[in-house]
């Protein structure tokens, strides 16, 4: 019984003249209620904590999907010679949604503002690809690639989702997967399809080529 010496000089306290230790039992108290408060306290930011990573785990996601696409679409530009090159491009760009991130915003207060500041860019930058390819008409195969920067414009979302993707994996220690290679499949691939719109007889128009790029028609 050595350790209750502290708190009384005899057991069983209250009994054959064994005095309590008010003082000392008061303290044990207040150490047990200081214990309580700071757990009911940590509650709260461990959930908030978990509820972060979790938005963060789901952007991540999302935001690699897309990664894949604008890759693509940024290789195919770069050397686009012909008019149906940047159709396909353009076209394929258009995987890139902003949705799946602004369906993130109501959830934003529990990420650092760094991440949610990352998202919002990238938000923004597709928003605004969108709301440029809306002015571009589609070109008729054999007129040539038109002398828009279709490459400085999928370039400069590219690194803004990039940038995000690296702030998302430092936040969840995650490593930096090296998508190069999925990157240059899927480029490789439109690059056989801009090959086949531009020489197809009946021509490719704008519907048909976004069927086969988008699985959808405008």
């Amino acid at each position: 019984m050595s350790w209750l010496n502290a708190l009384s000089t005899c057991w069983t306290p209250g009994q054959g003249g064994c005095v309590v230790w008010w003082d000392a039992w008061a303290a044990v108290g207040t150490i047990c209620a200081t214990m309580a408060a700071v757990c009911l306290g940590l509650a709260p930011m461990v959930a908030r904590r978990q509820h972060a990573k979790a938005v963060a785990r789901i952007a991540n996601i999302r935001l690699g999907i897309q990664l894949l696409h604008i890759g693509a679409s940024c290789a195919l530009a770069k050397n686009a010679t012909t008019a149906s090159d940047h159709n396909v491009a353009r076209i394929n760009a258009e995987h890139c949604d902003s949705k799946p991130f602004s369906e993130l915003i109501p959830y934003f207060d529990v990420l650092p503002a760094k991440l949610s500041n990352a998202i919002g860019l990238c938000i923004a930058d597709i928003e605004t690809m969108h709301s440029l390819f809306a002015k571009v008409s589609f070109r008729a195969a054999g007129t040539g690639a038109p002398n828009a920067d279709l490459f400085g414009l999928l370039n400069q979302v590219d690194a803004t989702m990039w940038r995000a993707r690296r702030e998302l994996n430092s936040y969840l220690s995650a490593k930096d997967k090296d998508v190069t290679a999925e990157i240059g499949v899927m480029a490789t691939s439109l690059v056989h399809l801009a090959q086949a719109a531009e020489v197809a007889s009946p021509a490719w128009d704008e519907d048909f080529t976004r069927l086969r790029i988008l699985g959808r028609r405008t």
